[in-house]
């Protein structure tokens, strides 16, 4: 599988989750962000924009801008606490592709313990703002905090892997 993940805020890329995936056969591109520059989602859209992933995984701020990505290419997204309604930062979110917004299936792991970003209203949000390709269905909660544990994402990726193949051949199909 071709896989983007996109770090939070206080993360680095290449964590411990991006080396599970690339041990498990997958091509993982895990970009450093700088979301504190104000252009920071033009430059990774601008670097990702032709790569044709499987899925685009984000954590907290990352998955801000998965969510967003995720409309731009039409791709799947897996958020992990995605800083939706919540943000410390705010770098400018637009639509470098001058296209529509494309579908983009949403798959989301939440920490019920999260108290930086609150998990009801991330729900809340999706019911509100994503009605073509939110389903509370693709969701799964845990008792942890705002970070997701190595086990807990290995467990999550695991449940949803099938889901988001099953997405990209309904995909192809379409196109």
């Amino acid at each position: 599988m071709r896989i983007l993940f996109l770090h939070g805020l206080e993360s680095q890329p290449n964590c411990q989750k991006v080396k599970w995936l690339q041990d498990q056969g997958h091509r993982v591109q895990s970009p450093k962000i700088d979301y504190h520059d104000d252009r920071s989602y033009e430059k990774i859209y601008k670097l990702t924009r032709h790569n044709n992933y499987d899925v685009i995984i984000g954590s907290s701020m990352g998955g801000w801008f998965a969510w967003n990505l995720g409309k731009e290419l039409g791709r799947p997204v897996l958020l992990l606490n995605p800083a939706l309604h919540n943000r410390s930062v705010n770098p400018i979110i637009g639509e470098w592709a001058g296209e529509e917004k494309k579908g983009s299936k949403v798959f989301l792991a939440i920490g019920n313990d999260d108290i930086i970003i609150n998990p009801v209203k991330t729900l809340q949000w999706l019911r509100d703002n994503d009605k073509l390709d939110w389903n509370p269905n693709n969701c799964l909660e845990g008792e942890y905090g705002h970070r997701t544990p190595v086990e807990t994402f290995i467990k999550v990726f695991n449940h949803f892997e099938l889901s988001i193949n099953q997405t990209n051949e309904l995909y192809e199909r379409l196109s």
